[in-house]
């Protein structure tokens, strides 16, 4: 069995991540990370892999720009590897966002795609096939905020 991810656990160090954007990539054990803003959107953007070597430094990496921007996309287009439990760290990141009152979709290509529909089969995480999209899905769940609200 896979144990669900926490980030309380002993593994889930902060990895001393600088806050701000620049032009600059974190190089994490395979999986390369970087963040930049775009209007009310941080995006960021993860390629290589992810596995049980990097998975908390992703997740440190990526939960640092909840509530840094109204909208959030995760760009894992160009991840090539993704380890069951960060399936976990995505729902754990979902979880995040909806309590920091950020909006998100995550951008997958065919592999993350496939991957999810294993692990997340009621589509409860917002995904896109390209970063338009997710912009797209963001606005839609801004709307649904604002309506209910």
């Amino acid at each position: 069995m896979i144990a669900p991810f926490s980030p309380f656990s002993p593994n889930a160090a902060t990895r001393g991540f600088t806050s701000g954007f620049g032009s600059s990539t974190v190089d994490c054990s395979g999986a390369q990370m970087r963040a930049h803003r775009r209007d009310q959107v941080t995006v960021v953007r993860v390629t290589g892999d992810i596995d049980a070597m990097n998975l908390d430094g992703f997740y440190d990496y990526t939960s640092r720009f909840l509530g840094e921007a109204p909208g959030l996309i995760l760009d894992l287009s160009g991840v090539e590897f993704l380890c069951a439990r960060g399936i976990s760290v995505l729902i754990t990141l979902d979880n995040q966002c909806r309590m920091a009152g950020t909006h998100w979709a995550i951008v997958g290509g065919l592999f993350i795609r496939r991957i999810l529909h294993i692990g997340d089969p009621t589509d409860a995480l917002p995904t896109a096939t390209s970063e338009r999209e997710a912009l797209n899905i963001i606005a839609a769940q801004r709307q649904a905020s604002r309506a209910a609200s």
